[in-house]
């Protein structure tokens, strides 16, 4: 028997029902995803280009942008608008609108059958032919504590991004980091984020370690004013996985009540806590799963200790002590 899982990130956050017994507060809410999406067309890399936003590309800044698409019986995305994009106010989210109608997912995918989509698009680029452009993950990274004491004495309350452009040591660390954007521009957002460069460490793919050549990399930071909501109630968004339960480790947790009753699917839910490295800690079953009372959250509980995301998100910010709310569904599969 085969078991799959599958997790993706929506937007916002929403308040744990008292009932779950887990934590009760503010949590982040993680949502299934069915599988990866199958795409039968996609952008070359001619219409990348010539979408990329030119000012970004001038000083060799990457962004990303998340748009929400209905889905047309064709696979074709339609009347797509920008859910978000980062940094913000850099031209990605007007260049990912004009890149998505050159995608086209499989009309029989599982993507395709729902009426609505939600399609992440990202874009790197350098400046320099001589260096390579390296985008992670972070292994590494500073934490609610760090940024919120980095937010600068100017900052006026406003939430500010910055990106950095840095060399990478083969280890992964940064350095002669340069600030390349801030926004709102004149309140020490680029200071801050320079402030907090050294504590940052980037997973290197052995490939990029083969040559001699310099290694370089941009950093997204969205920095809040500790004292708004926001920042103390932990709120993350498009963090990134590093590690989940393999296909062996599903199948051993795939519920045995529901295989008797012939069930084959399933989602439980799970509270979680992310740790410093940005392990899922303290999971807590939140409610009986579904369909109820077959094992799937008693399954889910086992099967959260295993994942790790990464502790710095692509919107450019901590995950330490977040509260997380996973649900996690299992397929089964006889052989």
């Amino acid at each position: 028997m085969l078991a799959a899982i599958a997790l993706a990130v929506a937007l916002g956050a929403f308040q744990a029902p008292e009932a779950s017994g887990a934590a009760v507060g503010p949590v982040n809410l993680i949502d299934p995803l069915a599988g990866a999406p199958r795409f039968i067309e996609r952008p070359n890399g001619a219409q990348f280009s010539s979408a990329y936003p030119h000012g970004a590309a001038n000083v060799g800044m990457g962004g990303r942008a998340v748009l929400h698409c209905e889905v047309a019986p064709t696979g074709r995305l339609e009347h797509c608008s920008v859910l978000r994009e980062s940094p913000t106010g850099a031209g990605f989210g007007p260049a990912a609108l004009g890149l998505a109608k050159y995608f086209r997912l499989d009309p029989a995918s599982e993507a395709a059958k729902s009426s609505e989509f939600n399609l992440p698009i990202g874009f790197a680029t350098s400046i320099s032919e001589d260096e390579q452009f390296v985008t992670g993950p972070w292994i590494e990274a500073p934490s609610f504590a760090d940024t919120g004491a980095a937010y600068p004495d100017i900052g006026g309350g406003a939430a500010g991004e910055a990106v950095l452009h840095c060399a990478l040591t083969r280890d992964g660390a940064l350095r002669d980091c340069r600030s390349i954007y801030q926004q709102p521009v004149g309140r020490d957002f680029d200071k801050a984020a320079l402030s907090l460069a050294h504590l940052f460490r980037m997973r290197i793919d052995p490939d990029y370690l083969k040559t001699h050549r310099p290694m370089a990399t941009n950093v997204m930071m969205r920095l809040a004013p500790p004292y708004r909501d926001a920042f103390k109630q932990k709120r993350i968004v498009d963090p990134v996985w590093l590690a989940g339960p393999g296909f062996a480790r599903l199948a051993e947790l795939f519920p045995a009540q529901a295989t008797a009753k012939s069930v084959t699917e399933g989602t439980g839910v799970v509270d979680c806590t992310v740790g410093a490295d940005g392990a899922l800690t303290a999971c807590q079953a939140a409610g009986a799963g579904d369909p109820a009372g077959l094992g799937f959250t008693e399954a889910a509980v086992k099967a959260a200790g295993a994942l790790r995301m990464s502790p710095w998100t692509d919107e450019g910010g901590p995950v330490d002590g977040a509260q997380v709310r996973v649900p996690i569904r299992f397929t089964s599969v006889a052989r």
